[in-house]
Parts: structure tokens; sequence; C-alpha cells
């Protein structure tokens, strides 16, 4: 083949055949890319399903986005570790196959929607809503914190509408089988009755101790539960919203300026009214209808009258803004008492509207809200100071002072702790002692305290609440498996449990076997010093004097037949189950009222899910695994 072709250039016939087969070439990997010979898949091709692409870049920005969308809602930095194990990855990936395959759906089934409905869907949004209503620059200022640029967002908004679309034309109106709303009505409403009596575990603090050998022995084979935790001995300052806003004073005058202008707005409730409406095709049907009622006929009785050509509709209470027709929510709200009003020239046609019921609007007082407004003002407040105080003690940090004289200088004293990793305090014998509620529930400190060591200069720590921590570790005690002599006692309590739970143990399934045999509960229980009780109706959402697991217990096992459960101070419940009564399924019974739309929307979730993967399955899905590695470690 090479001979032939050093043939082909020595004449002026094949140099232009080669000239072209190389053009050729030229284009074809300018229209096409070069492909990986073993994969078929382009260099930042990441997959495709149909006939759309998702590139690598593709993924990198959606993946960045919801990464900062994160970040802004935890108010902290998010490393991709903590973004892979909660599955960020997986997800981005998941949202833009599904995106692509609706939107080739969507084409599929002719799906559109106009500029002007899309400009009316996005107006509406309350997202964007100033005093006066939408608010363009609060728009822009809310796209650009997100990444988006107004032509994305509207293309995307677009895709999401149809996505919507194709969501409610398959999920709209599915409602839960009638089989499923019967098992879950057994599960939630099915009662139960058991007669049951409680066996204390036995004392035996009194026992003889157990002899050496036993307590070696056990010490051996729990080793891992006598070990001391790491404990870190560290100097920390907690700067937070609500410390900083106590030490901020508003005045009255401030408080005012906000309740004037936000009074009508936020602390007054709207008037509101009970109306009907009866719309008439024509203003003179309208006008026969009113002259019956000035004669003296009720508006319910002209209403029911079908041959007087009114369309009733009931309103139910409403206030005037939240009515769709602004003429006739006037001369309904113009009324000075309930009654009928005269015909008003509607937006779908003639309507006499019925208020019979009214209720005053009101604005709560100055006095009222103060404290509230003064709350919000020294909040809104802190948060400023607390940035500053940031910049000082960063400042003074910089400058090369320590932690409690960069504090000392802003007028703040660090605390100093000793903790584990969990927030508790260093206890006795080496153990865990009362959890520091400084520590205990702000992680993020924790996690810095236990990653940093003794002269390490630490970045400080930005809080949920938007405050800062500050730290520096003094000292480091490793954990340390704790010698036998320290934890004698430890041992010996935890072996007299260990026995005290094994004979309270047999001793209650013994008990349930004879009640199973046959025998009365009622001679076992005063047999064995205890009374025996008759329990009411219960749920296996709890009763009162048994514990979780053993209302557990008592619903998983046969009518008629006895168990034995764990009480929440280590003894045991033994029980017989008397009676079970499942009520008959009924959706106004109020558990069942709430629990329907939540398995509509499982249900709804469901059948999307497959409709989706039914999609992918259709169209084709492609991933192009190495890209995908590459782009992952790459995040």
């Amino acid at each position: 083949m090479l001979d032939g072709l050093r043939v082909m250039s020595k004449n002026i016939f094949g140099r232009l055949i080669l000239a072209a087969f190389a053009a050729l070439i030229v284009v074809g990997f300018g229209l096409w890319g070069i492909r990986d010979m073993f994969t078929n898949f382009r260099a930042n091709q990441l997959a495709t399903i149909g006939d759309r692409e998702i590139t690598v870049q593709d993924y990198r920005n959606a993946y960045q986005t919801d990464l900062q969308r994160l970040q802004q809602q935890a108010r902290r930095a998010i490393t991709s570790q903590e973004a892979r194990q909660i599955g960020l990855d997986r997800q981005v990936l998941a949202e833009l196959v599904t995106g692509s395959a609706l939107d080739q759906d969507a084409r599929r089934l002719g799906l559109a929607l106009s500029d002007t409905e899309m400009a009316a869907i996005i107006r509406a949004d309350k997202t964007f809503a100033g005093p006066a209503g939408f608010d363009q620059a609060r728009m822009d200022q809310i796209l650009r914190q997100n990444g988006y640029s107004e032509t994305s967002f509207i293309r995307e908004q677009r895709q999401f509408v149809l996505r919507k679309q194709i969501g409610a034309a398959l999920t709209g109106g599915l409602k839960p089988p009638e089989v499923l709303l019967a098992a879950v009505n057994t599960y939630a409403n099915q009662t139960r009755t058991a007669d049951y009596f409680i066996l204390p575990a036995p004392d035996l603090s009194k026992a003889p101790p157990p002899a050496d050998d036993a307590v070696n022995a056990w010490y051996d084979l729990h080793k891992d539960i006598y070990r001391s935790p790491e404990y870190r001995a560290a100097n920390v300052l907690i700067v937070t919203p609500d410390a900083v806003a106590k030490t901020i004073a508003v005045s009255d005058d401030e408080a005012r300026k906000i309740y004037d202008r936000d009074a009508a707005r936020l602390y007054s409730t709207p008037e509101k009214r009970a109306l009907a409406l009866l719309t008439f095709a024509n203003a003179a049907d309208a006008a026969k209808a009113r002259a019956r009622i000035d004669a003296g006929e009720s508006f319910d009785k002209v209403a029911a009258d079908k041959s007087a050509g009114g369309v009733l509709a009931d309103i139910g209470e409403t206030t005037e803004a939240a009515m769709f027709d602004p003429a006739v929510a006037k001369a309904a709200f113009a009324l000075k008492q309930p009654g009928v009003t005269q015909p008003i020239a509607g937006k779908f046609g003639t309507v006499l509207a019925k208020v019979s019921r009214i209720e005053p609007g009101a604005t709560k007082s100055f006095d009222e809200v103060k404290g509230q407004i003064k709350a919000q003002l020294a909040n809104a407040q802190a948060r400023v100071a607390i940035q500053k105080l940031h910049d000082q003690i960063e400042d003074q940090r910089s400058a090369g002072k320590n932690l409690a004289d960069a504090a000392k200088a802003v007028g703040l004293t660090p605390q100093t702790y000793v903790t584990d990793a969990s927030g508790a305090g260093k206890g006795e014998a080496g153990q865990p002692g009362a959890r520091i509620s400084a520590l205990a529930g702000d992680q993020d400190l924790l996690k810095a305290i236990f990653a940093s060591d003794v002269g390490v200069d630490n970045d400080a720590v930005s809080r949920r609440d938007g405050g800062y921590d500050w730290f520096e570790i003094n000292s480091v005690q490793p954990s340390r498996q704790l010698p036998l002599d320290e934890v004698r006692t430890q041992i010996l309590k935890a072996m007299r449990d260990n026995d005290a739970q094994k004979q309270v143990a047999a001793k209650a399934n013994e008990l349930a076997r004879q009640i199973d045999a046959g025998q009365d509960p009622d001679k076992l229980a005063a047999a064995n010093g205890v009374a025996l009780f008759h329990s009411p109706p219960i749920k296996r959402s709890g009763a009162p004097g048994l514990s979780p697991a053993a209302v557990e217990q008592i619903f998983g096992a046969p009518v008629g037949s006895a168990g034995v459960a764990l009480t929440d101070n280590g003894g045991r419940v033994v029980f017989k189950v008397a009676g079970a009564t499942t009520p008959p399924l009924d959706m106004k019974n109020p558990a069942m009222a709430a629990i329907a739309p939540q398995l509509e929307s499982a249900l709804g979730e469901d059948v999307f899910s497959q409709y989706v993967s039914g999609l992918q399955t259709q169209l084709g899905l492609q991933l192009n695994q190495a890209a995908y590695a590459a782009v992952i470690g790459q995040e």
C-alpha cells in the first residue's frame, strides 16, 4: 500500500487524488470530531441520548451551578469529596439525561410555549416581586447570584415548563388504588388490645463479684469499649448574630420608620368577604333577576331558578385583591353591609354578587409589633457588625497576635474547652463526660478542630447562622487503651447488667411459652408478684405504659398469641394479644385525608420515573465512562 502511495505521488494526477482524500479526512474530523476507536465517543462527549449530546462542559457547568447553590444554602464551602458523598455528581448527570430525554419527547409531542406566555410566567413568579410587583432589577440580581444570564434562565425555564406539562399529563388525576389505601388504612388505623405484665430486671448489686478470670476474659473480649477518645484542648471564640444583636440598641424612631413603611404590607390583614356570584350572558337577564330580588325574592331562590339564565359560583371567603375580575371585586367590596350588588359588567358576563358575611380588615398597632421590628433591625445590623468584627480580628491575627490578644483588642474573650470529636467534655476514668453546649451543635467547628494541630494558624469557620468561629489548639491527648485497673468498676457493673438481662429474658420467654400453652396471664403475673394490665385499644403510633419495642411486637404477633419485648428500663414485657380491630376505609378520616396526598405524590413520582426510564431505553442512552470518571476526578 505504501509503495502504491509513493507511485501515485510521483505524477500530478496522483498528487491531486491524495490531496482530495486528505481534504475529505479533514472535513470529516471537522464535522464529526475525532472519535475514540474503541468507544466511538468524541473526547468532549460525556453521553448521548437519542439525537442529543451531553458534553463534558455541559456537565461541568451544571455541576458548578448546583454546587454553588448548595454552598449558598449551607453558608459555607463544600468540598468535592463532600459533594460526591451526598451524590451531587450522580444527581447532576441524572438531571441532564432526564432533561434531554424530556426535551426530545416534548418536541415529538409538539409542545411549545410562546415568548408572551413565558414572560407572563416569569412576571408572576413571586421570587422576582418587589413592592410594586415584578421587579426587573431584582430578577437580574438573583440571576447573577445564581450564575444565570437572562437568556440562559429563560431557556431553562421554558424547558422546565414543557417538562412539567408532560409530567402533569402523566400524573394529573392519578389516584392511589383501593387496595393500597386499604393497606395503609390497616397500618395507620388498626387498633389492638393486649393483656400484659412487666418483669423488672433483677437487682444483682449484692451478688458475689465474678472471679478475676471472668473479669479478665470480659476485658479482653470488650477492649475496644474501654478506650478513651482523643481529647483536644482549644481556645475558642464564637461570635453569633444573636449575641451581637443583643448589644445593639434600636430606637423607637428607627422602628417607627420601618412600621410606617411596611404597615400596610406586613402588619395588616385585608378585609375578607364571603361571596357568591350569579353570572348572566346578557345585561337584560341580570336586570330581571335584580328586579325579582328588589321585589322580595331571595338571591338563593333566583339562583336556583334555571329559567332565570344565571350561573351560580360560590366563591367562599376571599379578599378584594384575590378576585380575578377587578370590576366585580370593586362592586362587591363597596357594599357597606351584607347584601346583593346591582348588575356589574364583568369579564365573562353581567354579574350579581351576594355578600353574605364581612370580616373587617385590621392593622396591628406599632406597640404590638415594636419588639419584632427592633429585633429584625438589630439582627440586620448585627450581620454588618459581625463582618466588621471578622475583619478586625483577622487584621490583628495577621499582625502576629494570638487569638486571645486579637479577641481582647475588639473587646471579646475566647473560652477554653477540652472536648472529644462529638463535643463531649472529659469525664471520669477516661470516658466522655457531659456535652459542651457551645460545641456539641457546631459540627463544622468540631470537624475543623480535629483536622488541625498545635501551632497551626487556622482560618475562621463560617457558622450556618451567619457568624464566625475562631480557634487555636492548645494540646492533643491521643486516644489510649484504658488499663483494667482503671475500668474495673465499669466492667463489674457491665457484667452484672449482662447477667440480669440474661435472667429476665429467660424467665420472660418461659412465661410467654406457658401462655401460648394455655396458662392464664393473670395467674402467672400474680405468681411473679407483678400486676396484670389490660391495655385500651392502641395504635402503632404508641401507647402509654408500653415501650415502642413492645408496641411493635404486639402488632407483629398473631391475635391470641404471646410475646416478649424489652422495656425502656431494661425489664421485659410479657403480653398476649387479645384482639385487633380495623375500621372501614373512610377517606374523610383526618389521618387518611392527610396520607392520601402523600400517596398520590409518591405514586406520581414513581409513574414519572418509569416513564423517563422508558424514554431513555427507547431513545438509547450511552455514557462515556472514561470521560465521566475523568470529569468527576477533576471536579
